[in-house]
Formats: C-alpha cells, structure tokens, sequence
C-alpha cells in the first residue's frame, strides 16, 4: 500500500464528506476578526490536501502563515513538492525560503500572500514546546488517534485567546461493508477493529469531543462528515477503488493484530471484499463529525 496515493486517493471522499455549514461557519468566524493575518497550524497535515482546499477557498484573509504539521517525513517530503505543483497552474507565483530554501513555500496571488512551512514531528511534543500563538488548529482525521480531552487541552494551550479549533472527520464509532454474506461475523469482526482503534485512540471520538468541547470552549458547529463510496455506472470516481482497497487492507490489519479472529477467516474476509471492489459493487460507509470549537 502506497500511504501517499492512498491520502491522494481520499480527497475526492473527504470533499464529498466535509459539512459546508461547519465551513460557512468557520469563514463567517474568520471573516469576522480585526487581524488581517491569520495563522493555522495543521496537525496530521498528511499530504498537505488541507493547505490546497484553504487555498481554494475565497475567504482567507490576503496574509495566512500556514504550519503544516505531520509525523511522517514521507508524507512532508510529499506535501512540499506537492504544493508548488498545485500552485503554479492555479495562478500562484511560487518561492521557496528558508534556510534549507525548501523549508517554505511562499504563494503569492493578487494580494493574497500564504507562508507554508512543513515540519515533521510528533503533534503533542510540538504543540508543547512551541511558543507561537495560533488563531487555528486544524485536526482533520486526527483527534481519533488520540483522547479527546487530551487534544483540546493541547490545542488550547497553543491558540490564541479567541482562536479556533477545527476538526473535521473526526471518526465516530460506525463502519459498514455491504454486501454483507454473514451478519454474525461481520458484527464480530467490525468490534475487532474498533476495539483495535481503542487501544491507541478513540473509536467514538467525535462523540467524545463534542461533550469535552461542550464542557471546556464553546462548540460554535457541529454536524456529520459520513465517508460514503459506492459504485457509479460499473466503477467507482477517481482514485477511490484504490482507496476502498487500502481501507479493506487497514481494517483487516487492524483485526489482525487485536487477535481472537483466526488469520485465514481475517483473509477470507479481505479476499471477498477485493473481489466486490473489482465488480463495483463493495459500498463503504464510515460515520464521522465535524466540529467547530472555540
């Protein structure tokens, strides 16, 4: 499995996913500050999709200084050689600054001037050392991975006194694969792997997060972000039968090393799965929130 194709893979999913009233609700709170700069770090930034869809949009203030934060060096290596190609055929006039003059890239367009640097390193021992403060966190498909009160806390401690918290697809404890050919086992193997994201994070985190943001900042949106992919006319868009293959080859991963299912039974599952990806006719589901937090 290619990681970074695998992310790429997703950006048509998560498009399709993402609340547009969480969004509207976040360009109205940025719209709204006196500070004609805004500053975002993005933690678990993966491939740098993020960074490109903020971009796109028409309502960043003209100065953004962008913090692109992931734990895997191949997925900045990525993102850094990703953006100035995204950039230049969109209008941008790209340059790289810095010491290592690949450590930022600076986009220009019109008035519009965003500073992306990249970093590579754990999200929680950066957000506890740095000094900088943010107007935005964004944490997308990142607070599942952790515990949620833990996140908030650290994302408070490195925002602004009025700055914000944006965590869209956060997951929330429900996946399907349909056709199902026999519902007992389905049932069993799907608590496997959810019982597998709680050893390291939250399999209900969305839920999680919005009665810790309830208690502790002010939830100013909330609404779902289902991942839905089926088949269209005899396939599936762009790149996502790769992506349904790489989420079939996690979750049986993941069964996997929770054990209590036998490895051939684990196989048969994924083989079966495969075969309804290559007939288009596998559809996926995977329940997750948006959430906006003040």
């Amino acid at each position: 499995m290619n990681f970074q194709r695998y992310l790429s893979a997703k950006r048509s999913v998560d498009d399709r996913a993402l609340d547009r009233r969480v969004e509207t609700r976040l360009a109205e709170e940025i719209r709204g500050r006196e500070d004609d700069r805004l500053r975002v770090l993005e933690v678990g930034a993966g491939i740098g999709s993020s960074v490109t869809r903020l971009l796109a949009r028409p309502w960043p203030p003209d100065r953004v200084e962008y913090t692109a934060l992931d734990i895997d060096p191949e997925n900045v290596a990525f993102a850094r050689e990703r953006l100035p190609a995204w950039a230049a055929p969109r209008g941008f006039a790209v340059r790289r600054a810095g010491e290592n003059a690949d450590d930022r890239v600076v986009l220009t367009r019109g008035q519009r001037r965003t500073e992306v640097r990249f970093r590579t390193a754990d999200a929680f021992e950066f957000l506890d050392a740095t000094d900088r403060e943010f107007d935005l966190v964004v944490a997308q498909a990142f607070v599942d991975l952790a515990d949620p009160a833990d996140a908030l806390a650290a994302f408070r401690g490195a925002l602004a006194s009025d700055g914000l918290a944006y965590c869209p697809i956060t997951y929330d404890g429900a996946t399907s694969f349909d056709p199902v050919h026999d519902p007992d086992f389905e049932e069993r193997f799907l608590d496997s792997f959810h019982r597998h994201l709680d050893d390291g994070g939250d399999s209900r985190a969305g839920r999680h997060l919005l009665a810790e943001a309830s208690e502790t900042g002010e939830v100013l949106a909330a609404a779902g972000s289902d991942w839905v992919v089926h088949p269209r006319e005899g396939g599936y868009p762009a790149d996502e039968a790769y992506f349904l293959d790489c989420i079939v080859a996690m979750v049986a991963g993941a069964v996997r090393k929770e054990g209590g299912i036998k490895d051939d039974r684990i196989a048969e599952w994924a083989t079966r799965r495969r075969e309804q990806i290559g007939d288009a006719e596998l559809v996926y589901c995977a329940h997750q929130l948006d959430l906006l937090v003040r």
